[in-house]
């Protein structure tokens, strides 16, 4: 192996160390190195054995400036890598849950205008356990989730208001569902028919439940066998956020 061949090897093992040490890259990113390195030694062996002399230097040389290249660009390098696996192109696609931003919008804005006029209200959203059940016994209405329909349901004029309403994906499937109440003893006594109910629903699911308060207009929400009393819409969102996922 000629001078120049050596200097190409040790050129590229300073390169990199130099991008070990800037600790940029993965384990992966090694292993690529490796390979290229082999690579170059394959091409070094090609070139002896066929006598191409130094008429292919230019491409060898090339070759060297890769690792200089990403030494210097690493941190763009694996900002394009972290999209194009995001986008699918490095395998399957991620199949992170999403937030529905729909449904959640709609119901802050609901439970909001609710909130403000006093309007008692018990909405639930079905998750993972399923609520037919419930449903069944309840009064079907299978529609599209909108907000004029959900505030609509509970105006206490309307012979629906009474009871919950469960919501499946985007539909509303039923009102005046009823819950069993839960039974624990260390509730606060201003905790009426509506938030002892969406404690019960949430002791036996794991569905997501809000309460607006006809009292107070104050908005609760039930998940996992608790109770958080008294939610801003900031805190409401984050539960939605947390919670409503797309399947």
């Amino acid at each position: 192996m000629d001078n120049y061949s050596l200097a190409i090897i040790v050129t590229y093992l300073y390169g990199i160390y130099l991008i070990v040490l800037r600790a940029k890259i993965s384990h992966k990113s090694i292993r690529l190195f490796k390979l290229l390195l082999v690579a170059l030694f394959v091409w070094d062996l090609i070139l002896f054995i066929f006598n191409m002399g130094t008429s292919y230097t230019l491409i060898t040389q090339i070759v060297v400036l890769i690792p200089a290249i990403y030494m210097l660009f690493a941190t763009y390098f694996n900002e394009i890598l972290t999209i194009l696996k995001r986008l699918g192109f490095f395998g399957k696609k991620s199949q992170r849950a999403k937030t529905d931003n729909d449904l959640a919008d709609v119901l802050l804005e609901t439970v909001e205008f609710l909130s403000n006029r006093k309007i008692g209200a018990l909405i639930t959203i079905e998750r993972n356990t399923n609520l037919s059940a419930f449903i069944s016994k309840a009064l079907m209405i299978n529609a599209p989730v909108t907000g004029e329909l959900l505030a609509s349901i509970f105006i206490p004029t309307t012979p629906l208001h009474d009871g919950a309403v469960i919501i499946r994906g985007n539909m509303i499937l039923c009102a005046k569902a009823y819950y069993p109440s839960t039974e624990r003893t260390d509730l606060p006594l201003h905790f009426g028919t509506r938030h002892r109910a969406a404690i019960g629903i949430s002791e036996q699911s794991d569905a997501l439940t809000i309460v607006v308060s006809e009292e107070t207009g104050y908005v609760s929400v039930t998940i996992n066998r608790q109770i958080d009393y008294n939610v801003s819409k900031e805190t409401m969102a984050l539960y939605f956020e947390k919670y409503l996922k797309i399947k």
